[in-house]
């Protein structure tokens, strides 16, 4: 209860302070450095410069509707998750054509996700305000990633790839163009349990463990194998990034088949921590900068 207190207070103050405050608050309390907006170097550093100065197309990125067919002219529609339908206002007779089973979720942000498993077990008006909140909600506004903030908010409904009631695990493949080299570098941070006990490991492409953890993550100490669809999964990620210095492409494995979760600019808004902490530096040394205009 106090710590809950402690940090409505804090977002409550933080929600007074202009952007130049703000965001050097923000990369201090993580990094233990300011942020270094007229030449960013580290990958912190870039991440920020683009939640304050975001491309145009980045909301598009973002946006989990409009996405769909961004990802479906470069790489095909057999690569995303079969969707029912999205809808600008949520009722209870939203529901009725939809199967037991779906995924329901808010396009505008992060993380305002509801898995449904059986919807026969749910409280349909519950369902309803809990959708209706994310509809009003302002993402943007959390930590100042400025691309949602031009998002028209939309709630979409999406196939349920479940086993036993579970959803399939992440692979998170973080690609990194350098400059003046031909191939990106690449790290993949595969989790598992998103919504339970949360582990995630690190490799690079080569499916060997990366150098490098990220902070305050546990790790699964069982060995897991490279997934029969890496190579394939490694080219859908470079083609749908090759246009940005850098770009998180997320993966699920279901039934055999590879499906894209999203497109992500800015993860953890800013906040990846490394161990060694020189890795903050090093990747962002392969993040290609100044970042060229994309339009799409």
């Amino acid at each position: 209860m106090f710590r809950s207190s402690v940090r409505s207070a804090e977002r409550f103050l933080t929600s007074l302070l202009s952007d130049r405050f703000f965001y050097q608050y923000r990369h201090f309390r993580t990094h233990r450095k300011f942020c270094n907006f007229q030449n960013p170097e580290s990958f912190s550093e870039k991440i920020y410069h683009r939640m304050r100065f975001p491309q145009p197309v980045f909301s598009l990125l973002a946006d989990k509707v409009l996405v769909r067919e961004h990802i479906a002219n470069i790489i095909g529609e057999r690569y995303l998750v079969p969707c029912f339908f999205s809808c600008k206002t949520v009722t209870t007779s939203t529901f009725d054509s939809l199967p037991n089973a779906f995924v329901m979720k808010a396009n505008h942000s992060a993380g305002q996700v509801k898995i449904v498993t059986d919807k026969r077990n749910e409280d349909i008006q519950g369902l309803t305000t809990l959708a209706n909140e994310w509809l009003r909600s302002d993402f943007s506004s959390v930590a100042r990633e400025k691309h949602y903030g031009n998002i028209e908010p939309q709630i979409i409904f999406e196939h349920a790839l479940l086993t036993n009631g579970c959803p399939p695990a992440d692979y998170k493949f973080n690609v990194f163009n350098e400059p003046n080299t031909s191939e990106p570098y690449i790290f993949i941070q595969y989790m598992q349990d998103r919504f339970g006990a949360i582990t995630q490991n690190l490799f690079l492409e080569d499916w060997s463990p990366a150098p490098f953890e990220r902070s305050g993550q546990k790790s699964s100490n069982t060995r897991i194998e490279a997934p029969i669809a890496l190579n394939e999964m490694l080219c859908v990620a470079k083609k749908l990034s090759e246009h940005f210095g850098y770009m998180r492409v997320d993966f699920y494995l279901y039934d055999d088949k590879i499906y894209i979760g999203e497109l992500t600019l800015t993860p953890a808004a800013g906040n990846y921590t490394f161990n060694p902490p020189e890795y903050n530096t090093l990747l962002g040394n392969k993040f290609s900068w100044p970042e060229q205009k994309t339009n799409t």
